[in-house]
């Protein structure tokens, strides 16, 4: 056996308020009148009158200094704030959001097959195309997935294309030991073959087929066209399996011996003749415990 791999955010005061504050300075000046000279003549009337006293003007006012202007405060523009992106907040933000929006949708889904949405948690939900090809005659892959879920209860969905050129069977392992060689393991297959439109869950231990848990049924709900699509739902709630194809219930089936209560999972593909492969997308799973 061999896995098959395909996974992937001055202001300046110049407040220089410079209150120039010039103290008024008043310049006063002083000034003195003059005294009038008489000079004696013999009995001489005099031709003039004695001068008459002048006043020395008064010194004008020195004009008082006008106040100097305060300058008005101008504001220096405060830098704007360039947003430099959060990358790694941005990338989180998205992914937390189309992983809300993803859940809503596996909601919306376990409600349409009725399943009550409320019950369980989020588990494990593809992202990329998981591609098994087989090329010769006898090959078998599988690939895990959900590497870090173990499962008890649980639904899984899942979209699988097939295409062949004779008989191919696609599908998944669960409730897995860690060793998808030598473990044991619960395997469910369909199959596509001309006019044989056949499913089965089985029980295998150490690389061997040991029961056969429903026994080989057959349902008209799969669609045998060569690259057709069938949307598989598997709900495991103890001993109890219940499987939709294409939106049928199909029915429920047990184990009465509940040989595994828990485990991994795993695509697989196998194929007995002609080159094939098994393509899944839209894969989730839904813990129910």
């Amino acid at each position: 056996m061999s896995k098959n791999s395909g996974r992937s955010i001055c202001f300046n005061k110049v407040t220089s308020i410079v209150c120039i504050l010039v103290l008024l300075l008043m310049t006063v000046g002083c000034g003195t009148a003059a005294q009038p000279t008489t000079v004696a003549t013999q009995a001489v009337v005099p031709t003039s009158a004695p001068p008459t006293s002048t006043d020395t003007p008064a010194p004008t006012e020195t004009p008082l200094p006008t106040n100097t202007p305060v300058p008005t405060d101008t504001p220096t523009p405060l830098p704007t704030d360039t947003a430099t992106p959060d990358l790694k907040a941005t990338d989180a933000f998205i992914a937390t959001r189309a992983a809300s929006q993803m859940i809503e949708n596996i909601k919306a889904q376990l409600t349409e097959f009725g399943f009550s949405p409320d019950v369980g948690k989020f588990g494990w939900a593809q992202t990329d195309t998981e591609t098994i090809t087989l090329a010769t005659y006898g090959d078998y892959f599988y690939s895990p997935f959900a590497e870090d879920v173990t499962a008890t209860d649980f639904i899984l969905r899942s979209d699988v294309t097939w295409k062949t050129d004779g008989l191919v069977m696609c599908g998944f392992m669960f409730r897995s030991e860690p060793n998808f060689d030598t473990g044991a393991q619960y395997s469910f297959l369909y199959l596509r073959i001309s006019g044989l439109p056949a499913w089965d869950i089985e029980y295998w231990d150490n690389g061997e087929f040991l029961s056969n848990v429903t026994d080989i049924k057959f349902s008209s709900a799969i669609d045998m066209d060569n690259g057709a699509t069938n949307n598989l739902i598997l709900a495991a709630e103890g001993n109890k399996f219940t499987l939709f194809i294409n939106g049928d219930r199909v029915g429920s089936f047990f184990d009465w011996s509940t040989k595994r209560s828990d485990g991994l999972f795993a695509f697989q593909g196998s194929q007995e003749k002609g080159p094939s492969t098994c393509v899944f997308n839209n894969t989730w799973v839904w813990l129910l415990k």
